[in-house]
């Protein structure tokens, strides 16, 4: 069990480092970082369609109700148009984030509608949820700057993430024993 212990303390350290330059990168290459993204998901979106149409295809052999024939043409379509123009990805992610954030502080002013009369302050909620709407307006007419500064962001969390994963599994690794101790009762008790 040690050993198993071990490999996956040192799984976990490396996969947490190829995530902190993976974050690093998307803080400091945000532009970059989305291409890559868009042409990641333009190949996804080819082979994922051409999966869908031969799926589609056996399952008429089967005489099965399977409807992947129409998706994977859509797919196969999109995925050529984002090959084409990678970086548009940044466009409709920072449009989507923008919608994101409009729709959910109107959910957000409709509960502190619901809640007026109440105890809970719902006067500062609608104001709260007014400046969000008005962000996510920003964000869906600077749809590029939106997506930069969200792969900044993401660049930062997966940095913070990954040194923290970075230290619990040092911690695991040190304190072997104990790990493997508290997993043996733990699987003793579940017996």
């Amino acid at each position: 069990m040690k050993q198993a212990i071990k490999n996956i303390t040192v799984t976990g350290i490396c996969m947490s480092i190829l995530a902190i330059i993976v974050g690093i990168i998307m803080m400091f290459y945000p532009g970059e970082s989305l291409v890559a993204l868009g042409i990641t998901l333009a190949i996804y979106l080819i082979i994922h369609g051409i999966t869908l149409i031969v799926m589609d295809i056996r399952a008429w052999s089967l005489a099965l109700p399977f409807n992947g024939f129409l998706r994977g043409i859509v797919y196969i379509i999109l995925g050529i148009f984002l090959l084409k123009g990678p970086e548009s990805i940044a466009v409709a992610l920072g449009i989507a984030l923008g919608v994101w954030v409009i729709m959910a502080s109107i959910d957000n002013i409709k509960l502190a509608l619901a809640l007026r009369g109440t105890g809970a302050p719902s006067a500062l909620m609608i104001i709260i949820d007014v400046i969000d709407i008005i962000i996510g307006v920003i964000m869906v007419l600077t749809p590029v700057l939106s997506s930069v500064y969200a792969t900044i962001f993401a660049g930062a969390a997966m940095v913070v993430h990954s040194i923290i994963n970075i230290v619990n599994m040092i911690s695991v690794k040190k304190n072997i024993a104990d790990v493997e101790k508290a997993i043996s009762d733990s699987v003793a008790i579940g017996k």
